[in-house]
C-alpha cells in the first residue's frame, strides 16, 4: 500500500484537475491550505500557479464599503445591526429579481440568521475573499410561502431572542408589527430565507409549516457578490425596523 503525504495528495488532486477537459474552473470555491512540509523546489513549481490563481481570485476587488458594518454593533432598544441590515437588504433585492423573472411574483419579507454572518466588513475596497468571510456556508435562497398564523410564530420568535436575526420587509416597533399596505392585502406571505432555516435552523421551526418552497438556485454569498459588483459602493445604517 502506498502512502501519501500532504504534498503528493495535493500534487495529484491538481493534476487530476488539469488533466480534465471539462473541468469548469469559473465554479471553483477558492481557498489556500497551508501545507507544513519540507519544501520541494519540483513541486513548489507546479502548485505555484496554482496557488498564484486562488490568491489573485481572492484578493480582486469588487467594491467599495463607505464604512465598518457589523453584526455585533446593535443596541438594546435599536434591536438591529448595520452589517445584519446590509445582508437582508441586499437578499431582498436579489431575491426579489430573480423571483420576480422566474414567477411574475414579489417576495413580502427577508429572514436570514444571525448565525450565518461570521465577519465584520471593514471600511475600504471589497475584496472576494470578504464575502466568503462574511458568509462562509454554502446556503441557498428559498422563497416559501406562509399562512399569516405562521409569520406570527416568527414575530414571537424574533421577539423573544437574545440576538437581532436580520429581516426586511417590516417592522418591530415596542411590539407592533408594522406591514405595508401592499403585504396587509395578502392571505399568505411569500419570505425569502436559507435552505438552513428551511430545516429548522437556529430552531426556527415554525418555517417549516410553509405551504410551497420555491428553490432558487441561488446562494446567499453570490446574491452578496453580485449585488455588490453591480452597485459597488455599500453604505448601511441601523434604523427602526426592530425597537424594543
Amino acid at each position: 500500500m502506498i502512502k501519501l503525504n500532504k504534498i503528493g495528495s495535493v500534487l495529484i488532486l491538481i493534476l487530476l484537475a488539469a488533466c480534465s477537459g471539462n473541468y469548469n474552473y469559473n465554479n471553483v470555491d477558492y481557498d489556500i491550505i497551508d501545507i507544513n512540509e519540507l519544501e520541494d523546489s519540483l513541486i513548489n513549481s507546479i502548485i505555484k500557479p496554482y496557488r498564484d490563481s486562488i490568491t489573485y481570485n481572492l484578493d480582486k476587488v469588487i467594491g467599495y464599503s463607505d464604512d465598518i458594518y457589523s453584526i455585533t454593533d446593535y443596541g438594546v432598544k435599536n434591536f438591529n445591526s448595520t452589517l445584519g441590515n446590509l445582508v437582508a437588504n441586499i437578499i431582498f433585492v436579489q431575491a426579489d429579481s430573480i423571483f420576480f423573472d422566474n414567477y411574475n411574483k414579489n417576495i413580502d419579507f427577508v429572514l436570514q440568521n444571525y448565525g450565518g454572518i461570521r465577519s465584520s466588513l471593514l471600511k475600504g475596497d471589497v475584496k472576494l475573499t470578504d464575502a466568503y468571510k462574511i458568509l462562509p456556508f454554502e446556503n441557498e435562497i428559498v422563497v416559501l410561502e406562509i399562512s399569516k398564523e405562521v409569520f406570527n410564530e416568527m414575530i414571537d420568535f424574533l421577539k423573544n431572542e437574545d440576538l437581532p436575526h436580520p429581516f426586511q420587509g417590516f417592522k418591530i416597533v415596542n411590539d407592533k408589527v408594522i406591514l405595508n399596505e401592499y403585504t396587509k392585502k395578502n392571505d399568505n406571505y411569500l419570505i425569502a430565507t436559507n435552505d438552513y432555516l428551511l430545516s429548522g435552523g437556529d430552531n426556527m421551526f415554525f418555517l417549516k409549516g410553509n405551504s410551497k418552497t420555491y428553490w432558487l438556485g441561488y446562494s446567499l454569498r453570490d446574491a452578496f457578490i453580485d449585488y455588490i459588483i453591480k452597485n459597488k459602493n455599500l453604505s448601511s445604517k441601523i434604523d427602526d425596523r426592530f425597537i424594543k
